[in-house]
């Protein structure tokens, strides 16, 4: 919801969404885990700087979407001034620096990642690229520059390279393949 009043950031909508997010997030560290665990046997720095990036940045998203949803509410219902002044928290202190650099982190760990996947062929390299491609796109979008469209597109050609390496584990996975294989080379 773009409106943050006290009401919304109280409301169960608000709760829900942040719930679902918070399932999302823990998704992406796991899944992040899974896609290194597979290429680690082949890994450069880069892919583990970009894993060690991606985990920090879903943790320290993670921190504060907790704070949406299960702090703030109630601060909304008790302290609704405090609401009013900084809506979901994003302005608070610390968190005004730090949320935008955790982006940042994100960002630049799907790429480290997906680069040296896409070296090293343990997934299928378009995947790795279109990962790339929707990363790349998504956080322009969220520069705040771009209009909202962009970070929509930007999130579906992230989540389909994501889901196509995710695809591509799980057929290695029914295969007992974890290491290249000729169809990626």
């Amino acid at each position: 919801p773009h409106h943050l009043t006290p009401d919304v950031i109280s409301s169960g909508f608000w709760f829900g969404v942040h719930v679902l997010f918070a399932v999302s997030l823990l998704g992406g560290i796991f899944g992040t885990l899974g896609i290194f665990a597979h290429h680690s046997p082949h890994t450069r720095w880069s892919g583990l700087a970009g894993m060690v990036l991606i985990v920090a940045a879903l943790t320290l998203i993670f921190g504060l979407n907790y704070w949406e949803a299960f702090i703030n509410p109630v601060v909304a219902v008790e302290a609704p001034v405090f609401v009013e002044a900084y809506g979901a928290g994003e302005g608070i202190g610390w968190v005004a620096a730090v949320f935008p650099a955790s982006g940042a982190l994100f960002v630049g760990g799907y790429l480290l990642l997906c680069l040296d996947v896409a070296r090293a062929k343990t997934l299928p390299p378009g995947s790795a690229w279109l990962t790339i491609a929707g990363v790349v796109v998504f956080g322009a979008g969220l520069s705040g520059f771009l209009p909202m469209l962009v970070v929509q597109v930007g999130s579906v050609l992230f989540a389909l390279g994501l889901a196509w390496m995710g695809l591509a584990l799980w057929e290695a996975r029914k295969q007992h393949t974890l290491l290249p294989t000729e169809e990626f080379a």
